[in-house]
């Protein structure tokens, strides 16, 4: 697994480079101890840190004939560390403060990789088993599926049971570190619209701890993007032209329950939603709900044809601009489909509901 990219998913974005110095301004020393189980002479350990899109190269080291290494690393600022093996080996640490850690390695892919002395790395790869539990229990139950053993509607079931007691785990991690800058990353398997309260409430902890921390900086900036879009908040405004070139405003809709469907022509999984949109919309038309459909088509032709053929005859808009459109930032967009569902004055109340899920909302609200 690539670790980088367990490190970088927080909310679809990578956590800041590096952190400001400020937040010690009198650097101790964090000592790394290391033993290789395969000792390999006159190959190399490399320590580098985190940084938004490399490594940051921190030191090097060749260790001895007996595989024993050490690396002495000045503490400015809590920071994510990997430590790479020999080319062929790679584990991560989190270093935070002061402190002597022991970390035995195989020196081969796939070897045993374990460290002692670091609390905050000892959360990070709780984390990381839990989150390879949730891929292990995902995986069986997709194989019964392909096997016949279970139906969509049984394995969508079990996937919502397996989701929900890996976040409940999660959330409980971060419960009790929540002054760990490794709640920052534990924070992505959460659902930031669901959980923005929770996670205003974490980010404010972590800020007393380091307050010149800049990943608690942009774990701050972020929230306050998703509480922009999170349920209860007005929906943003969007103002694009229809296929006639006549500009329509999401705002126009209000008296109505809305559904804001994030679409395009080229998107597989829109297309196969389609019909079933098609159904709820004929069903519920005449009880104040419309839908408002923002597609993220580059190719005029396209578009249009995609709404002929798929026989979608509600309000349509679109820059064509692709994963340029004004919307994407907007609305936080990272996959499509993806739907807003509004109330009557354009308060946001559910968000990627579909099929069977969102007939059901629609149904309770529209009786």
């Amino acid at each position: 697994m690539n670790r980088k990219t367990v490190f970088f998913l927080l909310f679809g974005a990578a956590l800041a480079a590096c952190q400001n110095a400020a937040e010690n301004t009198h650097a101790e020393v964090t000592v790394i101890e290391g033993t290789i189980a395969n000792p390999q002479p006159g190959k190399m350990v490399y320590l580098s840190r985190q940084g938004l899109e490399k490594a940051v190269p921190i030191d090097s080291v060749k260790p001895d004939d007996n595989g024993k290494f050490r690396i002495e690393v000045k503490v400015e600022f809590p920071g994510f560390y990997s430590l790479n093996v020999y080319n062929t080996q790679f584990g991560d640490l989190v270093i935070t403060q002061p402190a002597t850690i022991k970390v035995e390695a195989a020196g081969q892919t796939n070897g045993i990789f374990k460290v002692s002395g670091s609390p905050d790395t000892d959360y990070l790869l709780r984390f990381y088993g839990l989150e390879q539990s949730f891929r292990r229990k995902t995986d069986s139950v997709q194989a019964l599926a392909v096997n016949g053993q279970l139906t969509q509607e049984q394995l969508m079931e079990a996937y919502q049971l397996i989701s929900a007691d890996a976040i409940g785990k999660a959330k409980q991690m971060i419960e009790q570190n929540p002054s760990s800058i490794v709640s920052i990353v534990v924070a992505g398997a959460l659902d930031a619209d669901k959980e923005i309260a929770f996670l205003q409430q974490i980010h404010q902890k972590l800020a007393q701890a380091h307050p010149t921390s800049e990943y608690v900086a942009d774990f701050g900036k972020r929230l306050e993007q998703i509480s922009k879009t999170a349920v209860g908040q007005p929906a943003p405004e969007i103002a694009l032209n229809d296929p006639e070139g006549k500009e329509i405003r999401l705002s126009s809709l209000r008296g109505k329950y809305v559904l804001i469907d994030f679409w395009a022509s080229w998107c597989g999984p829109c297309r196969r939603e389609n019909p079933n949109v098609v159904r709820m919309y004929n069903r519920f038309k005449g009880k104040d709900f419309e839908i408002f459909g923002v597609s993220l088509d580059k190719e005029r032709d396209q578009w249009l044809k995609a709404i002929k053929d798929d026989g979608l005859t509600w309000t349509h808009v679109s820059d064509l601009k692709f994963w340029q459109s004004s919307v994407v930032p907007l609305y936080r967009i990272q996959s499509i489909p993806m739907t807003v569902l509004l109330d009557k004055n354009g308060i946001i109340i559910d968000k990627n509901l579909r099929g069977q899920a969102l007939e059901d909302r629609l149904t309770e609200l529209l009786k």
